[in-house]
């Protein structure tokens, strides 16, 4: 008798595939719980089987007691290990990571995690998809035929979205269609760029002919025809961008495809048919976007149970009701290498802040008035004004000067004084206690997006402006490059009665016609490093577009400045200071290392450029 505990998946899947003789994967028969033919005799427990693959997507922002969703036990994004933002905890893993501590026998956490949690959930997909046919009717339960079409096309989304999730990271993969049991020899080779990115793509195509554009409501967050289109979207993206796409290595190997123009064109075409669907459009009010649990511009959501951690996580103790229980906050931490994007607006006109920036336009002894709308939203900085409370004092004292009151207790010297608050409900008093939301005085419904339309329009201006420069309606449906990423840019407008955005009017004027692809390509990067910072996409970014290829961009890249407060008899100014000094080695860290024990157990496999002795470096 084969069994399986269908609510236990992100655990017993939890060993990785890719073992010679199969013994790393979960066999059916060595397990107690619910039979095989239990879970899929039942239209009740086959839901349940698949909603659990749903939840084994990463939650990334932090819920509850879920430490670490990216770093194990560490309650910190992604983000802190790209030059968006630093995080000031001692000894951590990440920190590690940053100084080029890692190689494919100490893989990054989040990446072995991924790499073994994807690989189980495909597993679970293939077992979904082999019996679900066996399941029997049931009208009772809402479960008929259509509804069993609809949960395979969601299933074939789950595993072509797990599948992306570790192709962006290493490339071409093993493309399994079966569950494999205890007794199946695991010697499948990795194959080439190109075939993983057709099988996801055509995972995608099969999954939106079969789910439909929106579920009803009480199925909100199931995937969708636009989830399926939108991934298949970013996928295409990715395949075609330089580090997968690269004219002075054209072969198509496991790590990057044929070299082909074209593939931006591709890219572009998928975007369109997400727009075309005329079922998504931007969320006007940017400050409540992310706390927002059901709006038009979700795509795919990870959905979360309501509560309110990450609002304690970001908003420091000293602006918190006295009935706060928890006091630890502020690890993701904004560098001003981020801070230094985010534009300036004079006059209906954004200016860059650089060396030739006008000085009656920003002034460095005051740098935070004026700025894109969005940096008000993602950061709290010194003098922000949250809610009832006085301004925040944040930074570093000279002697004989007080601390300033708001400040939290760093350990050392991995602070910058400007935190993330991009997903936190700035509306709610914080009090009572936050890691648990059935003793929260109050929660916020916050799902995470994983797919949204505002990174949909922004992958369609680049792929267009790839393929046919900045303002060429090369698809003949009179939407540009420039008109994509103007929809994204324009929406961000100042609230209104936000204290937060300190009562400016206005917001982001549109980019102008006339530029050239280059320079189109670097304003769409700074529009996409600023929409999309802290949503897990700077990290992949950087390394699809090989950014610090560029000495220059390795130079400023791996240099981590923060903007510090410094406080002295005669008040605050700023400082510039070098927070953290990383390493970047080009030759291999675009690519994440295979995990050396899937390379001990599968002769068959090739490790990725640089990481061993065996493959070139880059």
């Amino acid at each position: 008798m084969k069994y399986i505990k269908f609510y236990l998946i992100a655990i017993i899947f939890a060993s990785s595939f890719s073992c010679k003789d199969g013994s790393d994967y979960l066999d059916a028969d060595t397990m107690t719980g619910l039979t095989l033919e239990d879970t899929f005799g039942s239209a009740i427990n086959a839901t349940k089987f698949l909603n659990n693959i749903y939840g084994n997507i990463v939650p990334v922002t932090i819920q509850g007691g879920n430490y670490g969703s990216r770093w194990p036990g560490q309650e910190v994004l992604l983000e802190v290990a790209t030059d968006n933002a630093v995080c000031y905890q001692l000894n951590a893993m990440y920190h590690n990571m940053n100084a080029g501590f890692w190689d494919s026998y100490n893989p990054p956490a989040f990446s072995l995690s991924d790499w073994n949690t994807s690989w189980s959930a495909i597993r679970a997909c293939n077992l979904f998809l082999e019996y679900i046919d066996n399941v029997p009717e049931n009208e009772e339960n809402g479960f008929n035929n259509s509804i069993r079409e609809i949960r395979k096309g969601e299933c074939m989304f789950l595993k072509a979205f797990f599948y992306s999730e570790i192709f962006k990271q290493f490339g071409g993969l093993p493309l399994l269609d079966k569950a494999l049991k205890l007794s199946d020899r695991m010697d499948e080779p990795r194959e080439s760029v190109d075939r993983t990115v057709e099988y996801i793509v055509n995972l995608c195509n099969a999954a939106a002919k079969l789910l439909p554009v929106k579920h009803p409501v009480y199925d909100y967050g199931r995937a969708t025809q636009g989830a399926a289109l939108a991934l298949k979207a970013r996928v295409l993206l990715y395949a075609a961008s330089p580090l997968w796409n690269n004219p002075n290595k054209p072969e198509d190997s496991p790590f990057r495809g044929k070299y082909d123009l074209a593939k931006w064109r591709k890219a572009a075409e998928a975007a369109k048919d997400v727009i075309d669907l005329n079922e998504y459009s931007l969320h006007p009010d940017i400050s409540d976007l992310f706390v927002t649990r059901v709006n038009p511009e979700l795509i795919f959501v990870r959905m979360n149970r309501p509560g309110i951690y990450m609002t304690f996580l970001s908003i420091p103790l000293a602006l918190s009701l006295p009935s706060r229980s928890e006091p630890t906050w502020g690890y993701n931490q904004v560098s001003y290498n981020l801070i230094k994007e985010y534009e300036v607006i004079k006059d209906g006109k954004a200016y860059v802040i650089d060396d030739k920036t006008p000085k009656d336009v920003y002034d460095p002894r005051n740098p935070f008035v004026n700025r894109d709308p969005r940096f008000y939203r993602d950061c709290m900085f010194n003098g922000y004004q949250y809610q009832q409370w006085e301004p925040a004092e944040f930074g570093v004292a000279e002697d004989g000067v007080s601390e300033p009151k708001h400040n939290p207790k760093h350990e050392g010297k991995f602070a910058t004084y400007t935190y993330c608050i991009k997903f936190a409900d700035l509306t709610i008093p914080l009090s009572g206690q936050g890691r648990n939301p059935d003793l929260a005085d109050m929660v916020t419904h916050q799902n995470y997006p994983y797919l949204r339309y505002a990174e949909l329009l922004l992958n369609y201006a680049e792929a267009m402006n790839e393929a046919f420069g900045p303002e060429v309606d090369g698809l003949g449906n009179g939407k540009t490059a420039l008109w994509a990423v103007n929809e994204v840019r324009t929406r961000s407008q100042y609230p209104e009665n936000k204290p937060e955005y300190l009562g400016y009017t206005g917001g982001m004027p549109p980019l102008p016609s006339g530029l050239s692809k280059a320079d189109f390509r670097t304003k769409l990067q700074r529009e996409r490093r600023i929409e999309l910072a802290f949503e897990e996409h700077r990290f992949w970014d950087v390394r699809r577009w090989k950014l610090l290829d560029d000495p220059k961009n390795l130079e400023k890249m791996t240099k981590i400045e923060g903007q510090i407060p410094v406080w002295g008899p005669d008040g605050v100014k700023y400082e510039i200071q070098t927070i953290e000094n990383r390493v970047f080695d080009t030759k291999k860290m675009y690519r994440m290392p295979i995990p050396q024990s899937q390379m001990n157990a599968n002769k068959n496999f090739r490790q990725n450029p640089g990481w061993d002795s065996t493959e070139a470096p880059e």
